[in-house]
């Protein structure tokens, strides 16, 4: 009996022990399986911390001098920017001047030099003026105030250039007729901003339904600055003086006369200057075509004998009859 009861418990256990080994080699082949397809997930579904390198100025002009009336630059390069924003001020204010790209303070003469995906972050003053000196500061918007670098910036109080200006003469057109006006501005030094335009003390600008265009065209070499002033087809109302005005304040000016246009022949001597000329010209032309009133008309010694005769002949054959 107890051999007996024996062999039942070695079979029993000789069962348990293959349950439990068949049990472990299954655990085993699902984690092995779990981790070969938890390594066929990308990396980017468990990012691990990545190290950002702080910004960092390059290095640049930190003092700047310009006459009065010329475009100020400022420079400012920043390495590994980021998502951060660069941010100008005045060393003195705390308001900020400029914002990444946008301009904050209600000033249209500055401006950020910047090209897309570039290191420059430059503060641009146009025509600038002896109360803008100072020292400016070019910051990296961050909670950490070392990001910053000073610019001292000193104005000159002198004028920069002696800026030559011209402008298209004295016109006269007829309505409906096309005006076209030309203002040139060159610089000693340097290149004038723009040309500003203005008729009867009111500015000028483009207008497509009055058919106005302004066109400007820029020359470095020459440093000249040209803007034209088209108008597709005069009125009445474009009259006037015209003048043109360059950045640093520089003016020049000219006359446009609309004419109805009811006498062309008139207009268009107008436009010479030689009206009264063409008239005399005309009135002497009128003159030869008429006979001089100085001379008498005296007839020939044959014509009055051949008129005598006729007579005669006449009177004889009367008296025949």
């Amino acid at each position: 009996m107890w051999l007996g009861y024996g062999c039942g418990v070695n079979v029993h256990v000789s069962r348990w022990a293959g349950h439990v080994a068949t049990t472990w080699w299954l655990g085993i082949l699902v984690l092995c399986r779990t981790l070969c397809v938890l390594a066929e997930f990308p990396d980017t579904e468990y990012p691990s911390a990545r190290y950002t390198p702080a910004p960092d100025f390059l290095p640049g002009p930190s003092n700047v001098t310009f006459h009065r009336g010329e475009l100020a630059v400022l420079s400012c390069s920043v390495y590994n920017l980021g998502t951060k924003t660069v941010v100008w001020r005045r060393q003195e204010k705390s308001f900020p001047l400029t914002s990444g790209t946008m301009t904050v303070v209600a000033d249209d003469r500055i401006q950020i030099g910047h090209v897309p995906h570039s290191n420059q972050w430059d503060l641009m003053i146009k025509n600038v003026q002896p109360e803008d000196a100072g020292l400016y500061e070019c910051q990296v918007a961050s909670t950490n105030k070392n990001f910053r670098r000073m610019v001292s910036l000193a104005v000159l109080d002198t004028d920069a250039d002696a800026t030559e200006i011209q402008i298209t003469e004295q016109q006269y057109v007829e309505r409906g007729d096309p005006i076209r006006l030309e203002c040139n501005a060159t610089g000693q030094y340097y290149t004038p901003d723009d040309i500003d335009w203005f008729r009867n003390g009111q500015r000028v600008t483009s207008d497509d339904k009055r058919g106005i265009k302004l066109l400007k065209q820029l020359s470095i070499a020459q440093k000249t600055f040209t803007s034209i002033l088209n108008i597709e087809r005069a009125q009445m109302k474009d009259s006037g003086v015209y003048v043109c005005r360059s950045s640093n304040k520089q003016i020049a000016s000219t006359k446009v006369h609309v004419l109805n246009g009811k006498d062309e022949a008139e207009t268009f001597n107008r436009k010479r200057g030689t009206l009264h000329e063409a008239r005399e010209a005309e009135y002497d032309s009128s003159l030869q075509q008429l006979p001089s009133t100085g001379t008498t008309y005296r007839p020939s010694a044959a014509g009055i004998f051949t008129t005598c005769l006729a007579l005669l002949t006449v009177i004889f054959q009367t008296i025949r009859r």
